[in-house]
């Protein structure tokens, strides 16, 4: 019998987003040349929020400076690697508007306080449906609890949610199905977006998921990990191809090749050309 396969969400989600990448990313290790500086930006504004939430639940009362100072020293240090900026953004400017955006979002906190903050699970997957196990141990981290069994994702987006998007949003949908699998209930679910618009706005999001639905997600993450199994890795093009660390490796490939081969190829220069937030 072949061994559990251990899978994150974020490796599921980067599984669906381009298969190829994925094997760039997580078989192959090929370090990568620079990041989007969105996906940077994102990681800061995070950790800020991050820290806000955990000194509330240590029952103190953070002030907005100290909130800007742990996302300006995580911003500083997400700039020591290189990262591709798009035409009308910079360092500088991103840096204003995180700020502008953690005010925001200090200042409408909803008052709840919350039960765990960057809380891991790990847990066999099983279809909740049938009970059948599926052979898949899956981790994750739970951006943030609160009363009455709210589950939160945070993000940041230069929009909002396209039609459809809450309800095929795959980290709350596995959020669910964790919380499920470990205590029997479904809960509830909210997503956070902290938008980078001309004026930033806060959007949250509610939602829940049903057993069926829960079931759909098991059973699709556990295709994800027979496909990662048998080495099923290939490109996925879309507009994401030019936001992607990878492009000049992606462009590249001719099919399976050893891993060897795939760490020599290119250098990435020439990779980043205007990306999107």
């Amino acid at each position: 019998m072949a061994p559990t396969r251990v899978l994150s969400v974020s490796q599921v989600n980067a599984y669906l987003g381009c298969p190829l990448k994925y094997r760039f990313q997580y078989v192959d290790k090929i370090p990568r040349p620079w990041r989007v500086a969105a996906m940077a930006f994102g990681t800061s504004a995070h950790a800020a929020v991050e820290w806000f939430h955990k000194e509330r639940l240590a029952g103190r009362t953070p002030e907005i400076e100290a909130v800007i100072r742990v996302f300006d020293a995580d911003w500083y240090a997400q700039n020591v690697e290189p990262l591709v900026f798009p035409e009308r953004e910079s360092k500088d400017s991103l840096a204003e508007k995180g700020r502008a955006m953690l005010h925001l979002y200090v200042e409408s906190a909803n008052g709840v306080k919350p039960l765990a903050v960057e809380q891991p699970f790990e847990l066999d997957l099983a279809d909740p449906e049938t009970g059948e196990v599926l052979d898949v141990r899956l981790r994750g981290i739970i951006d943030l609890v609160e009363e009455g069994d709210v589950l939160v994702d945070l993000k940041t987006a230069g929009r909002t949610l396209e039609s459809g998007g809450l309800e095929r949003h795959l980290q709350l949908s596995t959020y669910a199905l964790a919380f499920f699998l470990l205590h029997g209930s479904i809960p509830k679910l909210r997503l956070d977006m902290l938008l980078k618009t001309v004026k930033p706005r806060l959007e949250r999001h509610s939602t829940t998921r049903s057993i069926e639905e829960l079931g759909w997600t098991a059973r699709l993450i556990r295709e994800v990990s027979l496909a990662i199994e048998t080495e099923h890795f290939f490109p996925d093009p879309s507009w994401r191809c030019t936001e992607c660390e990878y492009f000049a490796h992606c462009q590249q490939w001719r099919g399976t090749w050893p891993s060897e081969q795939l760490i020599s190829v290119g250098d990435g220069e020439g990779v980043g050309e205007s990306v999107g937030a």
